[in-house]
């Protein structure tokens, strides 16, 4: 591993760890605006640790595919 990859996965990484961060339900009660009566409780947040591990998950996932398109593309790999 070479020290570009580490940096990369690093980077995304602790990107993915902030994006959970911020998308736990009490972060997102700090967003000043009103929704109407009827929408409010079908957009509240849920407390649900699966969904913010599902997100570094997806992140990571998507970090994953683009470096593997980024590399073949470089080294000129063809499907």
């Amino acid at each position: 591993m070479t020290f570009r990859s580490i940096t990369y996965w690093l980077v995304c990484g602790i990107t993915a760890a902030i994006a959970v961060g911020a998308a736990e339900p009490g972060m997102s009660e700090t967003i000043p605006f009103t929704l109407p009566e009827g929408a409010a409780s079908s957009l509240l947040p849920v407390p649900e640790p699966g969904r913010a591990l599902l997100l570094f998950a997806g992140i990571m996932a998507m970090a994953f595919t683009y470096r593997s398109a980024w590399l073949n593309w470089k080294r000129g790999a063809k499907n």
